[in-house]
């Protein structure tokens, strides 16, 4: 069964239609996805050290295209994940954007949201959004606020783990100030929470939606953040996309393969992988030439009582 169109929690409206950005195969160390329009998703996993490949989610229709392999790494029928789409932005250019999956896992009765983000055909898993600052009493502001959404593990055949804190920066001339947010139970409003310094009053969301959880970083019902961390740069390396929006860092999650798409050249990457052997293993100690001097060998056994008394009882048998 395909989603249709439906409005989840918090007025975020989920479809079935593939972003551009994402439509595709995307591989990764682990594991391979595939984004086909309208269908579940498909997932591979990539074990023994990348040696065979899994097919461990796939639609239905995989099975007109290729079938399965029978052993015993493999179950004999793939996981149905079902998934929809949330786009929180999208550049002009649909070369980088930040979206949110919607994914219905067999057998799970609630539905699991992953963040993720897009830059230049490139996934990442940890990334934060960029919010612009305008105070009218300023002429010339450059504040922004850097908005953790990277709150999933992995797009995963199981549900992912989400994280119960995040991290976000205020960033305004050359400082920085780190705000915590905790998973809360409250309802998600566009409250703003305060912080101050010695020159002014800074206000920011007292709440995040990412990952199908609430975040806040106050409180109970106060507006008041406390205990904030004061610091002159973010450690992490930032990659950015054009529009500054999108700032990921770590590793990429998933690398898309180029010009390859569809359901045929998915399995097409499966079988060509499984096809490869890997070669045997180099012994740890080399072979050595032994050259027995059988002669001497036996003029020794003979004089040897216990070889003897056989060589008697073999003879006399």
């Amino acid at each position: 069964m395909v989603f249709g169109t439906e409005q989840i929690k918090n007025n975020r409206e989920y479809i079935e239609d593939v972003p551009k950005p994402l439509e595709g195969i995307w591989q990764g160390s682990d594991r391979l996805v595939l984004f086909n329009n309208k269908a579940p998703i498909s997932i591979v996993l990539r074990v023994f050290y990348q040696w065979y490949d899994d097919r461990a989610a796939e639609p239905s229709s995989f099975a007109q295209i290729s079938s399965r392999d029978r052993n015993d790494t493999i179950s004999s029928h793939p996981e149905n994940i079902e998934v929809k789409f949330f786009t929180l932005f999208e550049n002009e250019s649909k070369t980088a954007g930040i979206y949110e999956l919607s994914v219905k896992y067999p057998k799970i009765k609630n539905v699991v949201y992953i963040p993720i983000a897009v830059i230049d055909n490139q996934l990442y898993l940890t990334f934060l959004m960029r919010e612009n600052i305008n105070y009218p009493d300023l002429e010339s502001n450059k504040d922004f606020y850097l908005k953790d959404y990277g709150v999933s593990n992995g797009i995963t055949i199981s549900p992912p783990i989400i994280k119960d804190e995040i991290i976000s920066y205020y960033v305004t001339g050359n400082s920085v100030y780190h705000i915590r947010y905790w998973e809360s139970k409250m309802d998600f409003s566009e409250e703003k929470a305060e912080f101050s310094t010695e020159e002014k009053n800074f206000f920011v969301d007292k709440f995040i939606k990412a990952g199908g959880k609430i975040y806040t970083c106050t409180t109970g019902r106060s507006k008041k953040i406390r205990n904030i961390q004061k610091s002159t740069f973010i450690s992490e390396n930032f990659i950015i996309d054009n529009d500054s929006v999108i700032y990921a860092y770590g590793k990429p999650y998933l690398i898309k393969v180029p010009s390859q798409k569809t359901e045929k050249d998915f399995c097409t990457i499966v079988e060509s992988n499984n096809s490869k052997r890997k070669p045997p293993q180099t012994p740890p100690f080399p072979a050595s030439e032994i050259d027995f001097h059988w002669k001497e060998i036996s003029e020794i056994e003979k004089y040897n009582p216990y070889t003897w008394n056989r060589r008697n009882i073999d003879l006399h048998k």
